[in-house]
């Protein structure tokens, strides 16, 4: 059976710290609930590795807000972008905290 694995790499090393300096926001958990895809949906091929680079904001009305993507597979990118969007953060948070992750994609 093939399965699409998704590793989420912390680019930025203030996000390595659950706790920020404005509320109790764990971006990684909601990123892990969000983030996920069925078998076979994405286009990728055997053995082959794709990834999106996103810097985003989570807003005041606690949207993401994607301020800059870096892609190898633009359907990836557009399938990502649609995941960020179902986000909705109801914790106390920091709207000027940027993000940085780096979304690897490996069909296996």
């Amino acid at each position: 059976m093939k399965t699409i694995i998704l590793v989420v790499a912390i680019l930025g090393s203030g996000l390595v710290n659950n706790i920020m300096a404005k509320g109790n926001l764990n971006i990684k958990e909601k990123l892990k609930k969000v983030v996920k895809f069925e078998n076979n949906k994405l286009p990728i091929e055997n053995n082959k590795t794709e990834f999106v680079r996103v810097s985003f904001k989570i807003d005041v009305a606690g949207k993401v807000e994607v301020l800059a993507a870096n892609y190898s597979n633009k359907k990836m990118k557009q399938e990502l972008m649609e995941k960020l969007a179902e986000i909705k953060v109801d914790e106390s948070h920091n709207p000027e905290k940027v993000y940085n992750y780096k979304f690897t994609f490996k069909k296996m």
